[in-house]
């Protein structure tokens, strides 16, 4: 086989390899969420997409970051069991990084991280960068807007 045509093969088997890591990633990423708004809510079948020593970019430093995030998503289901995400974007980044931007909606029926449970609907949006490795989120970069649902949980009907 010439130079060329050796190159050529090479660059199409790396290409296709980046596109099948990202389909399997973003694949993996629609289902984790599917798990995440599922009622009732299973928290062992959401930890099995994390590592073990999955790492939160945006985590307290000594916290276990899978142990944190399937708190969170515990909390989010109990506080308010109608709350879903909408994804707006699942977009792969490379081949094993997947770029989410989301909004997340539902109603503080049952007191959502502790706050007076009042009815209140809530609406907020979010971007969220995962890597993927061995079928397992490996790592997370996360930002949300965690002041407006604040806000929304607080405010008196």
């Amino acid at each position: 086989m010439n130079k060329v045509k050796l190159a050529v093969a090479t660059a199409a088997l790396a290409l296709s390899t980046a596109v099948a890591g990202a389909t399997e990633a973003t694949d993996l990423l629609s289902k984790f969420y599917e798990v995440a708004d599922s009622r009732p809510f299973d928290a062992d079948k959401l930890a099995a997409f994390y590592a073990d020593d999955m790492v939160d970019h945006n985590g307290r430093e000594g916290q276990n970051a899978k142990q944190f995030a399937v708190g969170t998503y515990t909390a989010l289901a109990a506080g308010a069991p109608d709350s879903r995400h909408e994804l707006g974007m699942v977009e792969p980044i490379g081949d094993d990084k997947v770029l989410i931007y989301w909004r997340y909606k539902g109603t503080n029926t049952d007191g959502l991280f502790g706050a007076e449970a009042n009815g209140n609907a809530f609406d907020i949006a979010g971007f969220e960068v995962y890597r993927i490795e061995n079928g397992k989120i490996h790592e997370f970069w996360h930002i949300e807007e965690l002041s407006s649902l604040s806000a929304q949980l607080a405010t008196k009907n």
